[in-house]
């Protein structure tokens, strides 16, 4: 046999095979790029690790510190002087186990009931996956500040003292609860920054003429265009009743936060409200009968005497009807910053204290708080007026001294234009009926003979009773006068005038606080859309409106973190 021989392959190239297939492959690349990710991803968990942990230090850190803050800044901490409160700052920070070295307190005590107190932390964190990065630590600052009576307050109380207040034990229990929360925020914010108006409304908010005098109350002298040819006639008036002490809001006056919508405050008529027929035509009615009445409690506005307020308050009590409406329209009125020049009128009178200065705040000021709470046990009824017809101006009533001889009801002449000279003066006589009543001739008026304009008319008779008496024989003006009374607004349309006033109050920066003391259900709903805020409406179903008011205070004057 032929020896075998051995034969080695090349390829065209001059290459093996192998050698080819073994240049070709890529294999090991992947392995690379797989472990480069790998790094790369254990970096970033890292720095998410590191970046967690530094957050979390920092949290602690600043909870630590308001809470210290918080509990130093009390006034009711025991801590009265800036090292103690130093001190109480640091022992919450060391027991937390918080480095003490890397915090710096600030405490300021500003005042016998006012506090600052500030404290910064500056750390630092060791990292362990940022060193990979050439990042070893991690900086970081967490501070607190707590503050105490620093804010200047000003409240208005807007109480009801309708008549139903003086039932089964309401306004007894309502004049300690309202003391209560006056001396609440005087002690715990200091009488230098707060200032409380108390606003008692009925179916009316009755003005005293210090008040009066620096509002821009319409009181316009108009001249009689056509006065009557007869001796007495009236040939000017007031457009509105010089003698009244209330206002008329029109719906406009509640959708602004100042007091009336116009340039000038209209007041309202003076006559008696009660309606309906007695024993006998003209009867006589108790001072609070009529719809604006002096007997009704004053507005005791921007004070900070604890003991005047506190008097204050004991002198109110319930009568009348209710007006909501016209309560929260005086209470926003007052606290808007139009109403300063009028306190400042009177700081410089010496009427007000001279703390006052300044007050109203506008709006906007910083660190001025704006409060209303408003209160009532009832619901909104009628608001009554005159018709404007019958408002101001001359009427068709004379009355004579001499003719009435000392009888209360003589001495009136009602002018019949449409009669006869012959019969030119209706005379009325008893008011139990007519069958005495008389006539006179043009000429025959008494000499001392005077008009009557409709503002004095209506102080001395009813709106019933004017027609009865004075215009029988007439029927078209017994008609007119049988409607001079009118109704400006009452129930669904007062409610709405208090959604409409509360919401420009919230909206305008003030904090509405609302009070239902044993109110009906729809009360309940109107008061809670008031304060637009779960939080600030309380329902008393008992007497202890005490609560409620506490309730109140201790939310004015809670310590508060402020950064």
């Amino acid at each position: 046999m032929a020896p075998q021989t051995s034969c080695k392959c090349v390829s065209a190239e001059g290459k093996t095979p192998r050698r080819t297939g073994f240049a070709r492959r890529e294999d090991g690349s992947l392995t690379i790029f797989s472990l480069f990710l790998f790094i790369l991803i254990l970096m970033i968990s890292g720095l998410a690790v590191d970046m967690a942990r530094h957050e979390l230090e920092r949290v602690t850190i600043q909870n630590t510190l308001d809470t210290a803050v918080l509990a130093a800044g009390s006034l009711e901490s025991g801590a009265d002087t800036e090292a103690e409160i130093t001190a109480m700052v640091m022992d919450y920070v060391t027991k937390a186990g918080i480095d003490p070295s890397i915090v710096t307190v600030n405490p300021q005590i500003t005042g016998a009931s006012s506090r600052i107190v500030t404290a910064t932390a500056d750390f630092q964190m060791d990292t362990i996956f940022m060193g990979l990065m050439g990042i070893n630590s991690l900086p970081g600052v967490a501070a607190g500040q707590a503050a105490e009576g620093q804010e200047k307050i000003e409240v208005v109380l807007v109480l009801d003292v309708s008549g139903s207040m003086s039932e089964n034990g309401k306004i007894e229990a309502l004049r300690p609860a309202a003391k209560g929360f006056v001396t609440e925020i005087i002690n715990k914010l200091g009488a230098d920054r707060v200032a409380i108006s108390v606003v008692p409304y009925n179916h009316q908010v009755h003005v005293d003429d210090e008040l009066r005098s620096r509002l821009n109350w319409d009181n316009t002298l108009t001249t009689v265009a056509n006065p009557r040819n007869h001796p007495g006639a009236i040939t000017t008036y007031n457009t509105h009743n010089p003698s009244t002490r209330c206002a008329r809001f029109r719906d406009a006056d509640f959708r602004t936060s100042a007091l009336v919508a116009g340039s000038a405050v209209e007041g309202s008529a003076i006559f008696s409200g009660l309606s309906g027929r007695n024993l006998t035509r003209y009867q006589q009615y108790p001072d609070w009968a009529s719809w604006c009445s002096d007997t009704y409690s004053t507005m005791f506005l921007y004070q900070n005497d604890e003991l005047a307020l506190h008097g204050f308050i004991d002198t109110l009590r319930g009568q009348g009807w209710t007006s909501i409406d016209y309560g929260m329209n005086w209470g926003v009125g007052v606290l808007e910053s139009a109403f300063a020049p009028i306190v400042q009128d009177m700081v410089d009178d010496g009427l007000l204290s001279a703390d006052m200065a300044g007050h109203p705040y506008a709006f906007n000021e910083p660190d001025v708080k704006k409060v209303i709470v408003l209160m009532t046990d009832g619901m909104n009824t009628d608001h009554l007026d005159l018709g404007d017809d019958f408002k101001s101006g001359p009427s068709r009533v004379w009355y004579s001294q001499s003719l009435a001889n000392g009888n209360e009801y003589n001495g009136f002449l009602v002018e019949m234009p449409d009669n006869g000279t012959n019969q030119r003066w209706y005379v009325p006589g008893s008011p139990l009926s007519t069958g005495d009543d008389s006539y006179l001739a043009e000429a025959a008026l008494p000499a001392d003979a005077v008009q009557w304009d409709y503002h004095r008319l209506y102080e001395r008779f009813r709106p019933e009773d004017v027609d009865d008496f004075f215009f029988v024989p007439d029927q078209a003006a017994y008609t007119a006068h049988n409607r001079a009374r009118i109704d400006t607004g009452s129930y669904s349309a007062a409610d709405t005038r208090v959604r409409d006033i509360c919401g420009e109050a919230r909206g305008s920066g003030i904090d509405v606080y609302t009070i239902a003391f044993q109110a009906p259900a729809s009360s309940e709903t109107l008061l809670r859309d008031c304060a637009g805020d779960a939080s600030r409406y309380f329902d008393v179903d008992g007497l202890d409106i005490a609560t409620a008011f506490e309730a109140i205070a201790v939310n004015l004057t809670k310590l508060r973190l402020t950064q």
